[in-house]
């Protein structure tokens, strides 16, 4: 009996123990490598700075790949995010309208995702490469417009930049994610998209509302990512925000998300699968592995974390 148990838990908890495991790996593989470079302060700040947009982001993207979605407008979302922070910031001296004006253009934007797709009967990815195309188009002729390659923010961002706020940030977006979806409709509905959209709908359950709720949301996090984006970089251009949309899908394979969604998507993908990816980028580095190879070898570890956790019966790849 008690090995049938064993043998139960041990499938049901095996994307968990692979994403826990990885991490670990990871730490004590580059920890090596890196001949303890790895745990200096200074690397442990590059490291936090660089898991919170990441962290922040995968947070909000559990909500919609936990539905079978995904969304690969992220990227040059948080690109036109942070030019306009940056902008209506210099223009008015108040960094709290220019994240509000962000915020109030990202709150559109997840209602766009979650309302138009439904209303036109289309997949929700065909109104993210819509959004994708339209913002990058808007991202090039913001940097065309102000005749410039980079914007640099003259507000002192010195607070957000710190470790302490980004620490802050991330202990409380997680605090707000796990409530949401642990404790409320929203999340407890999402999963069931995710496991069975027409039994869901059948069971008289809004979907429309709550894809709307869960891509804005999304919005919500991509705007907070984007404002401690700005606080890191100082600048933003028409390179900002590139290649996150595939970034934040490979750290919450990392963490153990199936990308088909339902019952098994967790919060805590978000953070170990923002954090491997993190560690396992800045270890490689540190280990003097040539750029070009580390993004090979990162290719590599996604493939294979694919063909791990990812296989089903009638197709992987979210809607």
């Amino acid at each position: 009996m008690n090995k049938i148990f064993r043998k139960e838990w041990l499938l049901v908890h095996s994307g968990d123990l692979l994403s826990y495991g990885g991490l670990v790996l990871c730490l004590i593989i580059f920890s090596v490598l890196s001949q303890g470079k790895l745990w200096s302060a200074y690397n442990v700040g590059i490291l936090i700075q660089a898991a919170c947009v990441y962290a922040i982001l995968a947070m909000g993207a559990v909500f919609i790949y936990s539905m079978g979605y995904m969304d690969i407008s992220v990227g040059a979302q948080i690109g036109v995010y942070c030019i306009l922070c940056i902008l209506i910031t210099n223009a008015t001296g108040s960094l709290l309208l220019g994240f509000l004006a962000v915020l109030g253009l990202a709150l559109a934007c997840g209602l766009i995702n979650g309302y138009v797709s439904v209303m036109l009967g289309l997949p929700s990815i065909v109104t993210s490469i819509f959004l994708n195309s339209i913002f990058g188009g808007v991202q090039v002729l913001l940097m065309e417009w102000v005749d410039t390659n980079s914007v640099g923010i003259q507000y002192d961002m010195s607070l957000l930049k710190s470790i302490g706020a980004m620490v802050i940030a991330i202990v409380a977006i997680a605090a707000i994610s796990i409530y949401l979806y642990k404790y409320t409709q929203l999340g407890k509905y999402t999963k069931a998209i995710g496991a069975n959209e027409t039994a869901t709908k059948l069971s008289g359950v809004s979907v429309t509302k709550w894809k709307v709720f869960a891509y804005i949301f999304f919005g919500v996090c991509i705007a907070v990512g984007a404002l401690f984006l700005t606080a890191r970089t100082g600048s933003a251009g028409k390179g900002t925000g590139t290649g996150y949309a595939m970034d934040i899908m490979v750290a919450l394979l990392l963490g153990g998300m199936p990308l088909s969604g339902g019952m098994r998507s967790r919060i805590s993908s978000s953070l170990i699968g923002a954090f491997t990816y993190v560690i396992l980028s800045n270890g490689l580095t540190l280990s003097g592995v040539d750029t070009s190879y580390v993004y090979v070898i990162k290719a590599v570890v996604f493939l294979a974390v694919i063909l791990i956790t990812c296989r089903k019966k009638g197709g992987v790849l979210p809607r």
